[in-house]
């Protein structure tokens, strides 16, 4: 299974149809098995008071914080907040720490 996958053609996104920053596909299925998208769009997503981690998110991209290396760890706390608020709107949380294995 491919963990990330780089790709010069994203999907459409599925509210506006326009152009996507990012996509992603989710590990597990919604609850009528079919597989989430995890979507970041400039024109959806910005500004959106519902998704402020997106917005925060699309906000770094434009302004071109994936190109300055000193910027790494704000966008990689960025994104968690994302992926976060992504899988909340499924029931999904993230727990802080892994459950024992066995």
């Amino acid at each position: 299974m491919d963990l990330l996958r780089l790709s010069d053609r994203l999907p459409q996104c599925s509210r506006c149809r326009g152009d996507l920053i990012m996509s992603g596909v989710a590990p597990h299925d919604d609850k009528h098995g079919r597989p989430i998208h995890l979507e970041l769009c400039m024109v959806c997503d910005t500004g959106d008071v519902d998704r402020p981690a997106a917005g925060l998110l699309v906000q770094w991209f434009a302004d071109r914080g994936g190109h300055d290396e000193s910027r790494v760890t704000e966008g990689s706390h960025l994104l968690m907040e994302w992926t976060k608020e992504c899988m909340a709107t499924h029931g999904w949380y993230l727990q802080d720490a892994p459950p024992d294995q066995p």
